[in-house]
């Protein structure tokens, strides 16, 4: 028969056999976290980009640990293990947190406004999360303190105010030197000032021409300025040549595109300039008549100067109107140099004509002889009255002209025979004297 200490022995070593491992923990310490450190990009917002705030996130807690016990028991002895670990930081979420609208999280395709489950964080051990954001279109400027949330399962939150400018300065083109007037097939350089207002560095500076005028050439059409330091300026140069007509105010335009952050913002500067005639080939009226008969042709002549300062070739004069036969239909004079003078005369048949006004205009056309470019000027305009043929008047005197030579014949007649009658009268009377 078993004694009572037997059975009190067998029930614990039944119960050790059902309880292979029991197992206790006991904790003697927690994590800190900290934001350790902090960069926001762009280091300027302006109203309306986006950027990132970057967090560096540390696990400052090196010494808090946590011991386990093992104790394990067989039929005849019990045993235990004791080991100890460090307490890793479990990070449950990371979101911003602002008084206003003003600096969000930018939560635009995935429309996440937070992360979760981030994951533990060992002692002494740190990450670095991006953390997207937004200014508002209408975010004044100053300076902005989102909050950094972190929440920690086993350990303290953290808030730590990150502060984010806006500033709604631009980089602007400024003019420094753009003539106002300029003559027809001259060129000239453009000088304007690309001219950074920001506190901060931007890069991607580009200059283009945006619009121009027609018959106004620029080049080149862009330059490429690069980044550009906080408050700095750039000077670029652009080649304006003239093409066409003189006489009239052209426009044109500038842009500069540039990068904050990745945000592509633009700017542009309007501007214009007077096209004119001077020291250019010139066409001079020698004759013209004030007024032509319906059916007469009319005759112009010109002296074609060449009043610049180079050499030009391919020169020709041309009646720039449509629906009046004029020849030759172009005048060709070829080369002229330098103070050279020629002739151009043409032909105006008005035999289509109806009596009243006519304004006939000419230009002439040439080339560079350096960029074999061609250009185009208005030379002359010519004012003819084109006048009824008199019909009344002419037959009349042709028919008094007639009459009178008739008149006169017949005079003419009348003496001859009255002279010749008298005559014979004469030798009749002579010859009956004798008898």
């Amino acid at each position: 028969m078993m004694s009572k200490k037997d059975i009190l022995a067998m029930s614990f070593a039944v119960v050790s056999l059902l309880l292979l491992v029991t197992a206790s923990a006991l904790a003697t310490g927690e994590p800190a976290v900290m934001i350790s450190d902090y960069s926001v990009e762009p280091k300027v917002l302006m109203p309306g980009d986006t950027g990132t705030i970057t967090v560096t996130i540390e696990n400052m807690d090196t010494q808090s640990s946590e011991t386990k016990t093992t104790t394990t028991t067989t039929l005849s002895t019990t045993s235990s293990t004791t080991t100890a670990s460090t307490i890793s930081a479990e990070i449950d979420c990371i979101r911003l947190s602002s008084g206003t609208r003003d600096i969000e999280w930018r939560s635009e395709g995935s429309k996440r406004t937070e992360y979760y489950n981030v994951g533990p964080l060992g002692p002494g051990k740190s990450m670095t999360i991006p953390i997207p954001i937004k200014a508002a279109a209408y975010a004044h400027d100053g300076t902005y303190f989102p909050e950094v949330y972190i929440e920690v399962d086993n350990g303290k939150n953290v808030r730590h105010p990150v502060p984010v400018k806006v500033d709604s300065s631009s980089v602007e083109i400024l003019e420094k030197d753009i003539p106002s007037e300029i003559s027809l097939s001259e060129s000239k350089q453009i000088a304007i000032v690309v001219a950074n207002n920001r506190p901060n560095s931007v890069r991607g500076v580009d200059v283009r021409v945006k619009s121009e005028s027609e018959g106004l050439k620029f080049t080149p059409e862009r330059i490429f300025v690069g980044d550009l330091e906080a408050y700095e300026k750039k000077e670029v140069n652009f080649t304006l040549q003239t093409l066409g007509k003189f006489d009239q105010n052209r426009e044109f335009s500038f842009e500069v595109a540039y990068k904050n952050g990745d945000n592509v913002h633009h700017n542009e500067l309007k501007s214009s300039v007077l096209v004119k005639s001077i020291a250019d080939v010139r066409l001079i009226l020698v004759n013209a008549p004030e007024f032509v008969f319906e059916g007469d042709i009319a005759r112009i002549d010109f002296d074609v100067a060449n009043g610049m300062v180079k050499d030009i070739k391919a020169v020709s004069v041309v009646p720039a109107i449509e629906g009046l036969r004029i020849l030759p239909s172009e005048y060709f004079i070829g080369d002229m140099e330098v103070g050279d003078v020629f002739s151009a005369s043409f032909d105006v048949y008005t035999s289509d004509l109806s009596a009243g006004d006519i304004k006939i205009p000419f230009t002439v056309v040439f080339k560079d002889v350096d960029t074999d470019k061609q250009y185009e000027m208005q030379g002359y305009e010519v004012h003819v009255e084109v006048r009824e043929p008199q019909q009344s008047e002419l037959p009349n005197q042709m028919l008094f002209g007639t009459l009178l030579v008739i008149l006169v014949l017949v005079v003419l007649a009348v003496w001859v025979r009255v002279k010749r009658k008298r005559g014979r009268q004469k030798r009749e009377y002579s010859h009956s004297e004798n008898d």
